[in-house]
C-alpha cells in the first residue's frame, strides 16, 4: 500500500467534514475525540487509512434513532396493523396516544432483542429511548405470559443475521409465530441479513427503520478493485495493510475486520456493533502507550 499523491488534500477535506459534523451536533461527539484518536498512528500511511475509515463512517445518534422510529411506527407499522389485523389504531393522533398511554397493551407488546444473560446495551438502549413515546412498562412482553396478537421486537442492527438465531431460540420464536404476528424492527439492517433471517422464519415480518447496502457501506468489496477515493491502492492492498496494523497494535484482538469480516464503519451514540472494524472501538494497545479510544463498544 502506498500513500496517494492527494493524501494531504484528502486529510484536509475529511478533517473539515468531521469538525463541521461535530460542531453542528450532527454527530454527537467532540472533534477532540477524533483528533486524539488520529494521534495514535505513527505515520502518514496509517493516518491515511484511519481517515478513510472515518470518511466512510455511518453515525446514528440517539435523536436520529428516535426520529427514525417515530417515522416507522407512524407510517409502515400503523399501516401494516390496519391492513393485517383487527386492532383499532384509530387516527394517527389516536395511534400516537395509544402508544404513549399503553391502551393497546392487550393486543400489542414490545420487547428489546436481548439475551437473558446479556448485560449489554443492544436493543435495550433503543427501547429506553422510545419510552417517552411508547409506554414501555405497559407494553413490555414477558415470555411466561400469554402470546400477544402482535409482538414487536426492537433492535439496533441486523448485520449478517446469524446473531439473531440465539435470541430467536431463547424466546421460542417458531412457536410464537404460530399464534402471533411478530414484527422485527431494527434501527438499521443489511439486506443480506434480512434475507438470512427470513429464510429461517418466513412468517416473521421485518421492518427496518433504515436499510443500508453493502455496495454503499462496506469498506471492502472485490479485492482487485480500487479502494474508495483512491486511484492507486486496491481493496486488497488496503485490507492487507489494515491486517499489518492489527499485528502492530492489537495482535490478539478478535473481529479486527468486524464480525464475518464485513468491516462496516458504523457507530451508534451508544457504541459500535461488532461488525465495525475494531480499530474504531479498541480501548488499549500493549504496543502503544496511552492509546486513545474513539468509540465505545456496544454489546
Amino acid at each position: 500500500m502506498y500513500l496517494p499523491n492527494n493524501s494531504a488534500a484528502f486529510k484536509t477535506i475529511v478533517i473539515e467534514k468531521v469538525k463541521t459534523y461535530c460542531d453542528t451536533n450532527i454527530w454527537p461527539y467532540s472533534f477532540e475525540q477524533f483528533a486524539a484518536w488520529l494521534n495514535n498512528f505513527d505515520d502518514d500511511l496509517e493516518e491515511y487509512l484511519a481517515l478513510q475509515i472515518i470518511d466512510n463512517l455511518i453515525v446514528r445518534s440517539n435523536n436520529m434513532a428516535k426520529s427514525a422510529y417515530a417515522r416507522l411506527f407512524n407510517s409502515k407499522i400503523r399501516q401494516f396493523l390496519l391492513e393485517n389485523t383487527e386492532i383499532k389504531t384509530g387516527t394517527l393522533q389516536n395511534w400516537r396516544s395509544h402508544l404513549k398511554n399503553g391502551t393497546l397493551s392487550n393486543d400489542i407488546r414490545f420487547t428489546p432483542v436481548r439475551l437473558e444473560n446479556d448485560l449489554g446495551e443492544s436493543g435495550s438502549v433503543i427501547y429506553r429511548l422510545l419510552s417517552p413515546e411508547i409506554h414501555t412498562d405497559r407494553y413490555s412482553f414477558k415470555k411466561d405470559n400469554a402470546a400477544p396478537k402482535v409482538l414487536i421486537l426492537i433492535d439496533d442492527f441486523i448485520g449478517s443475521g446469524t446473531q439473531f438465531d440465539e435470541y430467536a431460540s431463547e424466546i421460542n420464536l417458531s412457536k410464537l409465530l404460530l399464534n402471533s404476528i411478530v414484527l422485527y424492527c431494527p434501527l438499521i439492517a443489511f439486506e443480506n441479513g434480512i434475507r438470512s433471517i427470513k429464510s429461517k422464519y418466513p412468517k416473521l415480518h421485518i421492518f427496518p427503520a433504515e436499510n443500508i447496502y453493502e455496495s454503499d457501506s462496506l469498506l471492502f468489496g472485490v479485492p482487485s478493485e480500487l479502494f474508495k477515493n483512491d486511484q492507486h491502492n486496491t481493496i486488497k492492498d488496503v485490507r492487507n495493510y489494515l491486517l499489518i496494523m492489527q499485528k502492530k497494535y492489537a495482535p490478539k484482538m478478535g473481529n479486527w475486520l468486524g464480525f464475518d469480516d464485513v468491516c462496516l464503519p458504523l457507530a451508534f451514540e451508544w457504541g459500535c456493533p461488532n461488525q465495525s472494524p475494531a480499530l474504531l472501538y479498541m480501548n488499549s494497545s500493549k504496543t502503544k502507550k496511552n492509546w486513545q479510544q474513539l468509540f465505545s463498544r456496544r454489546a
